[in-house]
Order: structure tokens, then sequence, then C-alpha cells
């Protein structure tokens, strides 16, 4: 008998095949000579299979949740490639975007791949949420002898108490259909629990109309960090 995670693993595997196949198909098919309402059409779908996609990718990953790599993990370096990442997101909504690392040597003791996962998920969130023309800063400091804080602030129309209650239940989404954000509803429970998988945790503070934070706790590293990862990782100190 299966556990209720090896099914899961098992059926988003299968259903990564097809949806590609959709995808693909579907893309070949928008470079032909279409009529507008067939470009349309084609387009939905290729949009349709994107969101499957991305929800299948993320039903993988809570299905892994504990399958971990720990170790010293430089947090300017993975601050500076989410943002990085993040900036033609917040270009298109004119977000200022700023970084403040008290500590340019500070260090966590996580896996390196889900600590970038849950920046993304959080700087996307806020971008997604804010305000055209508002600002977003993502804020890091030692926290205590043991621990690192990176903070995520945004300048949005905030959260009421009933809203924060329901944050981080797998595929609510709040008001986002409704104002056409996209989203599948599980990138905060995803990042809580790769954060709590991390013996780290992630809290939120929000004052409707004002904005949000998000701060993420997780066991700083008394050992150097990991070196870059290649030259995409060359990016510590980009703001």
């Amino acid at each position: 008998m299966l556990s209720d995670r090896e099914a899961l693993s098992r059926a988003s595997h299968e259903l990564r095949t097809p949806l590609n196949a959709i995808l693909g198909f579907g893309q070949l098919l928008a470079l032909d000579p279409l009529s507008d309402g067939q470009r349309h059409s084609v387009e939905q779908i290729i949009a349709g299979g994107r969101h499957l996609l991305s929800l299948v990718e993320d039903l993988l990953d809570l299905s892994s949740v504990g399958e971990l790599s720990i170790g010293p993990v430089m947090v300017a370096e993975e601050i500076a490639h989410a943002v990085a990442l993040s900036r033609p997101l917040a270009a298109e909504r004119s977000l200022a975007v700023d970084v403040e690392v008290l500590e340019p040597t500070l260090t966590a003791h996580v896996d390196a791949r889900r600590l970038q996962q849950i920046l993304l998920n959080l700087i996307s969130n806020a971008i997604k949420y804010n305000r055209p023309g508002g600002s977003l800063t993502v804020h890091a400091r030692p926290d205590g002898d043991d621990r690192v804080s990176i903070e995520v602030r945004d300048t949005g129309r905030g959260l009421t108490e009933a809203e924060l209650a329901r944050l981080f239940v797998p595929f609510e989404r709040l008001d986002a259909a409704r104002r056409g954000i996209e989203g599948n509803g599980l990138g905060l429970a995803l990042s809580r629990a790769l954060a709590e998988a991390m013996d780290g945790t992630i809290e939120v503070a929000s004052t409707p109309d004002e904005g949000s934070v998000f701060t993420l706790r997780l066991p700083a590293s008394s050992q150097p960090g990991t070196p870059p990862r290649g030259t995409e990782r060359q990016l510590a100190g980009v703001a």
C-alpha cells in the first residue's frame, strides 16, 4: 500500500508527461498562421497548461519536503539571486526594490535550493499583491545568537484578520482570482512547510491599506557558506 506522499508523487510524475506534450504542441501551433480567435484559443490552452504544470510541480515539492541537503549557505547570495530573477516582474508593476543585508557574511544552516524556493515565493507574492508603483524591501539580519531573520516587506493593500487566518491554507487564494492574479494557492503553504522542515518558521504581520511583512527565521550557521554554484550565482550585492 502506497503512502499518501508516495501516491501524490507518482500521480504528479504521471501528469507531467502529458502536460508537457500539451504545452509543446500548443507552442508549435502558436507559430502557425492563425486568426485572432484561433490565436486567443491557443494562448488559453498554453496558459492553462502552464498553470497546471506549475500546480503539478508544487505538488511534487510538497511530496518531497523532507528531502533536504542541509549545510551552510550565504544568505546575501541567495537573496541577490532571488531578487535578480524577480526584477522583470517587479518592473512590470513599476515597483521599487530594495535589499538590505546587515552582515554580508550572514550564513544560514539550510538547504540552498529550498531557501531559494521560499525566497522566490515570498518575493513573487509581494510583487503580485503590491500596488502599482509601490515598493518591496528584502531585509536580512542576525536574529539572536542562533537564528537568521529575513523579512520581505510590501506596500500592498494589506490583509484582514480573517484573511491572515486562511493565508497558509493549501489552495486558498483569498481574492486573487477576482483580481486576476495568477497562482494556484500552494506557494505560501509550501514555503511554510519547507521552512519548518529546516527547523525554521514563517510569520506574517499585516495592516490593511498599508502592506504586509513576511518574516522567515532559520537556523544560523557558524561555518562559511557554500561557494557560488556557477556564474549565475555571482550575484551577491545585487540590490
